[in-house]
């Protein structure tokens, strides 16, 4: 798992069992903020201090792709890649 906080980047080599979800390893191994929508799941909104704002958000890849579930609702499987970006850059769906 890597989480890019923009300006630095931390990467952390993680054993996950198949069905962990990504929310389960990221609050493993930082600190984590987040909020949770009835139905939808947990919006990942902080990581480490780096909170999100009307101008930076997370996202996050799960194998080079652009993940569209909250992160405790995408389960992992082995040799998963998981990247967590904090950018200015617009990703909602119709954004």
């Amino acid at each position: 798992m890597t989480v890019d906080f923009g300006s630095s980047a931390e990467t952390k080599m993680l054993t996950v069992s198949n069905g962990t979800t990504v929310f389960d390893v990221l609050n493993s191994s930082f600190s984590v903020d987040y909020k949770e929508f009835a139905g939808m799941g947990k919006l990942i909104t902080g990581i480490n201090g780096f909170s999100q704002n009307t101008t930076y958000h997370w996202f996050y890849y799960v194998d080079g792709e652009f993940a569209q579930l909250a992160a405790d609702k995408f389960s992992l499987y082995k040799d998963s890649s998981v990247l967590f970006e904090f950018t200015s850059e617009n990703k909602f769906i119709g954004g």
